[in-house]
């Protein structure tokens, strides 16, 4: 019995320790796609996409939605005891989707964004990122 608590616990605390992290709401593209410049009102942005997570009002009268997400997933190679941190790493997806608005309350605009980036070494990259200098690919003039 006591053997069988331990494994709960220990699956328990594997859950926890996941590695996963995440900020704001996932938007749904199939509702921000339903937003028509022109048309689509304050109200209705809300019932499309829920409530903003900032909002932004400008002095020309202008109001501005902003919604963000992203997830951080641990890569299970992390968790390699001693060596996880030296090979491990992260992937990271995000979504922002901003919408402004007039002083009449309808959509002027918007701005979609998403994507991911990934992480491939844990600790030993250190602060220097992998990609080559500048100076060394510039073009000829």
């Amino acid at each position: 019995m006591f053997q069988i608590n331990r494994f709960l616990v220990f699956v328990l605390m594997l859950g926890f320790l996941s590695g996963c992290a995440s900020v704001g709401r996932k938007i749904d593209q199939s509702s921000a796609d339903k937003i028509e410049k022109g048309k689509t009102t304050k109200q209705e942005v809300i019932t499309l996409l829920g409530s903003p997570d900032r909002i932004t009002r400008r002095a020309n009268g202008d109001t501005m939605f902003s919604y963000k997400y992203a997830r951080a997933t641990a890569k299970p190679a992390t968790f390699i005891p001693i060596f996880g941190p030296l090979v491990g790493g992260a992937n990271v997806q995000h979504q922002f989707f901003i919408v402004l608005f007039g002083a009449d309350g309808v959509v002027k605009d918007y701005i979609s964004s998403q994507g991911s980036t990934e992480t491939d070494r844990g600790f030993a990259t250190g602060s220097r990122p992998a990609i080559p200098e500048v100076e060394q690919d510039k073009r000829p003039k």
